[in-house]
């Protein structure tokens, strides 16, 4: 027998709500990269308890209608993938589907699908959503209530109304969690541990740098703190070299030697700074390498003693591909 073989970097399955309740709309999202195969398709695969109400289909597919097979208990819907799109480029479509009202707690699972015109899968991806037959509220009343059936699609219009808002109270210790917090309310987290935040960063280095606060002001001032934030905020490698030596302190106990500092020449509280950085970092930025470097600088500045000199070498460097 032959073998499949499924790659699922070509496919990928959403959906906007994970719960609902009977007779309510779920959106699917398919994101789907042209595959060189000619005559090849879209599928969806669904419960026959799901109804199709809408879609929205890439301009270059055209106007044509989806398909619609139906064997057993499910339904395809289908989408020929016609020369209009390009191989190799990434497009989403969109499925709203109704659920059909039935009195019972069911995990339905759909199923998208890129095939052949040989109906051989080149990939797939597959989720569940559950779909709650009765109202959660009738759980607060009195038994007598729970066969109702009026009762439960009357207090379901009161679940689906508060869902929103309860669903984000469920989860608020989320917003807490610098991975896993929305990009909005990054800035507002950062303030509460009194780290400013660049603007120009990208959002994951932001949200690394939230995860390793507690350790950069534990060992604020210090090679350790000086590295990790550098590394961090630069996506580069960084090597420190500290320049220290013995001031001289007047008193009978004071003695000249080579690790008194005296004069201008002699620089004890300073260090030197070697940021290995990819050119695509300048790019990012769109500084040039002087710009860059006294962004930098400044940056080094507000993470040591205020009495350090510093000196920084910035080495570019041009990444393959």
């Amino acid at each position: 027998m032959k073998e499949t073989l499924v790659i699922t970097d070509l496919l990928s399955l959403a959906v906007d709500h994970q719960n609902r309740y009977s007779g309510e709309a779920v959106t699917y999202y398919i994101r789907f990269e042209m595959p060189e195969e000619k005559g090849a398709a879209l599928q969806l695969s669904l419960p026959k308890v799901m109804e199709m109400e809408g879609y929205q289909l890439p301009p270059e597919i055209g106007e044509d209608m989806p398909a619609i097979l139906e064997r057993e208990q499910e339904q395809i819907i289908r989408i020929p993938l016609g020369k209009e799109l390009e191989v190799g480029e990434r497009y989403q479509v969109e499925i709203q589907v109704r659920i059909q009202t039935f009195p019972m707690n069911q995990y339905l699972v759909a199923e998208a699908s890129l095939v052949t015109s040989d109906a051989e899968i080149l990939a797939s991806e597959s989720l569940q959503i559950a779909v709650l037959g009765k109202g959660k509220y009738l759980e607060y009343l009195p038994e007598i209530y729970y066969n109702d059936d009026f009762t439960s699609r009357f207090l379901m219009l009161f679940e689906s109304f508060w869902k929103p808002i309860s669903q984000q109270i469920d989860q608020g210790s989320y917003y807490f969690d610098p991975d896993l917090t929305p990009p909005d309310f990054i800035p507002w987290l950062a303030s509460w541990l009194g780290l400013p935040v660049d603007d120009s960063l990208p959002i994951d280095r932001v949200r690394t740098l939230l995860k390793n606060a507690m350790v950069l002001y534990q060992y604020r001032g210090t090679y350790r703190a000086l590295k990790t934030y550098l590394e961090i905020y630069t996506a580069g490698e960084a090597e420190i070299e500290e320049q220290r030596a013995k001031n001289l302190i007047l008193g009978k106990n004071s003695a000249l030697g080579v690790d008194v500092a005296l004069g201008t020449e002699n620089m004890p509280s300073s260090i030197i700074v070697n940021l290995r950085l990819p050119e695509s970092e300048l790019e990012r930025n769109q500084y040039s390498q002087d710009m860059y470097h006294r962004k930098i600088t400044n940056v080094i500045r507000t993470m040591v003693p205020a009495h350090t000199s510093i000196r920084l070498i910035c080495d570019f460097y041009a990444q393959e591909g």
